[in-house]
């Protein structure tokens, strides 16, 4: 194994630049005090709650000297890289070997050759007091020391990535809503198919050979009151492969189709729509179904992703709001990525959350899971807000006295989703995963 040292001007060392090889890394479980009173006359204690403070990693290596004098040389390079008293980060570099398996003797004679270092996923900002060096013996005409050293977490007692911003975006509520009931991922429609083979497997319809397949869907069953006898609706959808489509709908007088067919020649997928103008609204059974014809004589057409929006223009597929997969398209670039294993608090950590809205609105309410900070200032398109949890600002002006002055903590456990009654784009300043 090897350890890098990384000072904190950005200046990179390996151990075993100092000639040591490393053969323990041990690190402890985040040390716990607890905050408690004893009261007279009652029995055990007030328990005020408990915090971690701090987290010991434990080395040993080896380093070998031609001489006392090297060793000399060597230990005072140690010294001054390891006794800094500013603190500095240190990181694991795990050893594997390049093949996992191998054969009795194969690497006999260059064993360390094959060994290869490869980081760890955290790093910790330590001191140590006094690294130790013991001299283990003479072998082979050299040196060998002994090199152990006990480093302590100086800020967070915990093991961290190297900070860094990262991006979400709050949508837009003015994103008309898919008109069609299950189109998601796990989209099963019904399939008429004159001849061929058609299939659905997690949200994606193949008509394979086929002379016509109407891949069809139906209208939200919640909500049909838009349909009604001269509204213009545009249906979407993603498609590749060879062949032709159309569009059309079912209804109580039988299928309406007088959309052009728009060839397909591609193999990767392509948003292609059709707008046409509702004829009549009696349809089968108050269900009307929506379709895609699919003529693919000779080849394959792949579809996905069908979308209905009121209008004559084309919009991003999106599921309708009574999918089951609504809320998790929703937020899926609303929610924070956080993949460490104990909270990461803004008023401990130090992140700062940026708002650029791109909506207007009479307040800002800002959400991560159930935290909210509320703001009573207006919000502009434009604006740009700075949250870290003790400072608050819009546009470079303090709002403190505006706000209800919360702040945010990441959990290892929730969604970590941001909701907001503004579009906008956020960025994570200062993002950093932390591990126990």
């Amino acid at each position: 194994m090897d350890l890098l040292v990384e000072k904190l001007d950005g200046s990179r060392y390996y151990l075993s630049q100092y000639k040591v090889l490393i053969t323990e890394f041990e690190e402890s479980a985040p040390s716990v005090t607890r905050n408690s009173k004893q009261l007279d006359q009652r029995n055990g204690n007030i328990d005020f709650g408990g915090w971690h403070t701090d987290k010991t990693i434990d080395i040993t290596g080896y380093y070998r000297a031609d001489d006392m004098d090297e060793e000399e040389a060597l230990r005072e390079k140690l010294y001054a890289l390891l006794s800094d008293p500013d603190g500095y980060y240190i990181t694991q570099l795990k050893t594997s070997p390049e093949a996992a398996v191998e054969r009795p003797g194969e690497t006999s004679g260059n064993y360390y050759d094959k060994l290869k270092d490869y980081p760890s996923h955290k790093r910790f900002l330590v001191y140590t007091e006094a690294p130790e060096m013991e001299l283990v013996g003479n072998v082979n005409g050299t040196l060998l020391y002994k090199l152990t050293a006990e480093f302590k977490t100086m800020k967070l007692p915990y093991g961290e990535t190297p900070k860094t911003d990262i991006n979400a975006n709050i949508p837009s509520k003015e994103i008309p809503d898919n008109l069609l009931h299950n189109t998601g991922d796990h989209w099963n429609p019904v399939i008429w198919s004159a001849d061929g083979t058609t299939t659905t497997q997690d949200g994606i319809t193949t008509a394979t050979n086929t002379s016509k397949s109407v891949i069809q869907t139906v209208v939200d069953p919640n909500d049909s009151s838009w349909l009604a006898s001269g509204v213009t609706v545009t249906i979407s959808v993603d498609v590749k492969g060879q062949g032709s489509i159309g569009f059309g709908y079912f209804t109580g007088s039988g299928w309406e189709d007088d959309s052009p067919n728009q060839k397909v020649n591609s193999d990767e997928y392509i948003r292609m729509h059709f707008t046409r103008v509702i004829k009549s609204v009696h349809f089968d059974a108050g269900n009307p179904n929506f379709a895609v014809d699919a003529f693919c004589p000779t080849s394959t057409l792949t579809f996905r992703h069908v979308k209905a929006n009121m209008g004559p223009v084309a919009y991003p597929w999106s599921p309708n709001t009574s999918d089951h997969e609504y809320a998790d398209w929703y937020y899926k670039e609303s929610s924070i990525s956080y993949r460490g294993t104990v909270p990461c608090s803004q008023l401990e950590q130090g992140f700062t959350v940026q708002l650029t809205a791109t909506g207007s609105a009479s307040s800002l309410s800002f959400k991560i899971d159930d935290t909210e900070l509320t703001s009573s200032n207006a919000v502009a398109t434009g604006d740009v807000f700075l949250l870290n949890g003790f400072s608050y600002t819009q546009n470079g002006l303090s709002i403190v006295s505006k706000t209800n002055k919360a702040y945010f903590v990441l959990q290892p456990d929730k969604p970590n989703r941001i909701t907001c009654n503004v579009p906008g784009k956020v960025r994570i300043l200062g993002f950093q995963n932390l591990y126990a």
